[in-house]
C-alpha cells in the first residue's frame, strides 16, 4: 500500500493585496516590502515554471551527507584552541549552529609521516600509524587531532562514521612507503598479506567500539583505479583481482568479530571506470575505459559493477552498495554530458544486476580545470550544488560525502578554510559558500528521508532552474531544494499532488545560500487553502523549503 504524505504548503505568493515575498531576510517591516504596484506587476506575470510535488512517488532513501577529515583535521586537533576546534566543528556537525553533516569519514594512517618525509613534501598529504611495525604494539595515541573531531562529530549527532583507507601501513607495502611506484606491480600490498591487512582494520574497529565509536562502515581501499605512482599523498592501486582478495579476507574476518560494520567499496575515481564495458561504449561512443592504472599492463582496473555486484560472493561483502567518487563528472557538454545522460546510464547499470542496489557518492570536490584558485564565493557553490541535484535525481545517490573538510591550499577542495599551516600560525576560519550549499542538503534531508516526484522543471543541466523534493518519516517533515545558476530571479508555481490535505503544515521556511546570504532563514511562508504555492527563487542562490514537524504531517 502507497504511503500518503500529509502536507499542507505555502510559498511565496503575490495576493490581491499586492504581498510579494522574496526570499531575501526575516524581516516584514514595510521597508524590506516591494512597492504595492511592484506586486501587481509581478502578479499578472505568469510563472516561469509550474511545478508538481507527488509524494506518492518516491525514489531512493537518503543515508547521509557527509566529509572526511583528511588531511587536515590532524593538526588542527593537535595544534588548535579549544575555542576554535569547537567552532568548526559546530560548522560541520551541528544543525543549529552548521550545516549538520550526518557522516564523517576518518581516514586511518598508513604511517608516512615517519617514512615519506621526501616522497610527500607536504606534513599535511602524511598521516601518522597506529602500528609502526609488524612486530610493534599498537599505539592509541596516534592521529590524536583526527580523533578529537571523530568524538566531535558524535557528540553533534552524527550517527554514521565511515573508516576509509588510503594505503596499508607502510610495513605492509612491497616498497615500505605509503605509494606505490613503478616496480611495485599491480599494488603496493605486499603479496599474501591480505589477511594482515584485514586483522589490521579489524583491530582499529574493535578499539573504537570499545571506545563508544562505532564506525558503520570501513572502505578498505580508496580510487584503485589510479596508479598513483609518487603521488605525493598516501594511495595505493588495486587490480580487480588484488581488489577482491582484500575484500573477501576483510568480510571473512568481519563475520568472525562480531563487529556489525560493513565494507564500502570500491571507492572509484570516477562514474566511467564502474561501467560494464559495453555500457561505457554507449557512452563514449566505443571503447573501454583505459584511465589509470589499465595502462600499465598489470591486470584490470574497471567494470567494478560488473566485477562486484556481478559475483555474488563480493556481491555480498560489500552489501549491495556500489560506493565511487563524482571527479570529471560535473559538467555537461555537447556529446559529452555526464551530469545528465552518464549518471542514467550508471543507474541502468546498477539496476541491471540488481533493481535494489544502492549508489553511494564517497567523495567530491572540483577538480579539472576549474579546480585551481580558492573561491569562497557563490560561484563555486553553484557548481557544486548542481552535481549533487544530479548525482541525487539522476544516479539516485542514497549517500553524497565531500572531500575534505577543511583545507590549506589555492583549490577548490575545502568546505572551511585556513591559512593556518603550523603550530604558531593565526587559526583562521574561513567558510565558503560550497559549505552553506552543501548545508541546504546535509542541514535537512536527514538519514531516512525519501526524494518524491518534483516535476515541471527541465532537467537539462543548462537549463538554470533545478529542484529536488523530500519526505522524512521520522522526522515528519517535507523538503524541497531548488538550485537558480541564472543571472534572473525564478518564479514557480508548485501543486502538491499524492498528499492527505489536512493543513498538517501550517507554513514553510525558506533557507537562503546566495552572494550576500549563508543558509540564511528567511520569512515563514504561509499556507495556500489550494495546496499550491508560489515561489521566488533568487538569482545564483540556492534555496531550501522545508515545513512540518508535527505529528500527521507525512503518512
Amino acid at each position: 500500500m502507497k504511503k500518503k504524505l500529509t502536507v499542507v504548503i505555502v510559498v511565496v505568493f503575490t495576493s490581491a493585496l499586492g504581498l510579494y515575498f522574496a526570499f531575501t531576510s526575516n524581516r516584514s517591516d514595510s521597508a524590506s516590502s516591494p512597492k504595492k504596484e511592484e506586486a501587481q506587476v509581478q502578479q499578472l506575470t505568469p510563472p516561469d515554471a509550474y511545478v508538481t510535488l507527488d509524494g506518492a512517488v518516491r525514489y531512493q532513501t537518503i543515508d547521509n551527507f557527509g566529509a572526511s577529515d583528511a588531511w587536515s583535521m590532524d593538526p588542527l586537533g593537535k595544534y588548535w584552541t579549544e575555542e576554535n576546534k569547537n567552532r568548526v566543528a559546530d560548522l560541520l556537525f551541528s544543525r543549529e549552529k552548521g550545516i549538520g553533516l550526518s557522516a564523517w569519514r576518518f581516514n586511518i594512517g598508513a604511517g608516512s609521516i615517519e617514512t615519506d618525509q621526501s616522497r610527500i613534501p607536504d606534513p599535511w598529504r602524511r598521516a601518522e600509524s597506529f602500528k609502526l611495525s609488524e612486530e610493534g604494539n599498537y599505539d592509541w595515541s596516534r592521529q590524536a587531532g583526527q580523533q578529537w573531531f571523530l568524538q566531535a562529530a558524535k557528540d553533534r549527532g552524527v550517527d554514521t562514521l565511515i573508516a576509509f583507507v588510503n594505503s596499508p601501513p607502510v610495513w605492509m607495502t612491497k616498497n615500505g612507503h605509503a605509494q606505490p611506484d613503478e616496480e611495485v606491480g599491480s599494488t603496493n600490498l605486499k603479496e599474501g598479506y591480505e589477511d594482515e591487512f584485514a586483522a589490521f582494520l579489524i583491530d582499529i574497529l574493535e578499539h573504537f567500539s570499545e571506545a563508544g565509536l562505532d564506525f558503520e562502515y570501513i572502505s578498505p581501499i580508496n580510487e584503485p583505479t589510479w596508479d598513483w605512482n609518487l603521488a605525493q599523498q598516501e594511495s595505493n592501486r588495486y587490480n580487480n583481482e588484488d581488489l577482491k582478495r582484500v575484500i573477501l579476507e576483510l568480510h571473512r574476518q568481519l563475520k568472525e568479530s562480531g563487529l556489525e560494520a560493513q565494507i564500502s567499496a570500491p571507492d572509484g575515481v570516477e562514474i566511467t571506470a564502474l561501467l560494464d564495458d559495453e555500457v561505457y561504449g554507449q557512452f563514449a561512443g566505443g571503447g573501454t575505459y583505459s584511465g589509470g592504472a589499465n595502462s600499465l599492463g598489470t591486470g584490470k582496473y574497471r567494470e567494478y559493477i560488473k566485477e562486484l555486484l556481478g559475483d555474488p560472493r563480493l556481491k555480498e561483502a560489500i552489501g549491495n552498495k556500489i560506493a565511487s567518487h563524482s571527479y570529471w563528472s560535473d559538467y555537461s557538454k555537447p556529446g559529452d554530458d555526464r551530469l545528465g545522460k552518464l549518471r542514467q546510464l550508471l543507474d541502468a547499470n546498477l539496476k541491471k544486476y540488481d533493481e535494489k542496489a544502492k549508489y553511494w557518492v564517497t567523495e567530491y570536490c572540483i577538480l579539472g580545470d576549474y579546480g585551481p584558485g580558492r573561491d569562497l564565493g557563490i560561484e563555486p557553490a553553484l557548481h557544486v550544488a548542481r552535481t549533487i541535484h544530479f548525482d541525487l535525481t539522476e544516479a539516485n545517490a542514497a549517500a553524497w560525502q565531500w572531500w575534505t573538510a577543511v583545507s590549506k591550499v589555492d583549490y577548490k577542495d575545502g568546505l572551511i578554510y585556513t591559512d593556518f599551516s603550523e603550530a604558531g600560525d593565526e587559526q583562521n576560519i574561513l567558510t565558503s559558500k560550497i559549505m552553506w550549499a552543501l548545508g541546504n542538503y546535509s542541514k535537512f534531508i536527514r538519514p531516512g528521508a525519501q526524494r518524491i516526484s518534483l516535476a515541471g522543471l527541465d532537467e537539462d543541466a543548462r537549463s538554470g532552474l533545478l529542484g529536488s523534493a523530500y519526505v522524512h518519516v521520522g522526522e515528519q517533515t517535507v523538503t524541497a531544494v531548488f538550485v537558480n545558476d541564472s543571472e534572473d530571479d525564478k518564479r514557480v508555481r508548485v501543486s502538491l499532488d499524492g498528499v492527505d490535505q489536512h493543513h498538517s503544515i501550517a507554513f514553510m521556511e525558506p533557507y537562503i545560500t546566495s552572494a550576500g546570504q549563508d543558509l540564511v532563514r528567511g520569512e515563514s511562508v504561509p499556507v495556500l487553502d489550494d495546496y499550491s504555492f508560489e515561489a521566488v527563487i533568487p538569482a545564483r542562490s540556492v534555496v531550501t523549503l522545508t515545513g512540518g514537524g508535527a505529528d500527521g504531517t507525512v503518512e
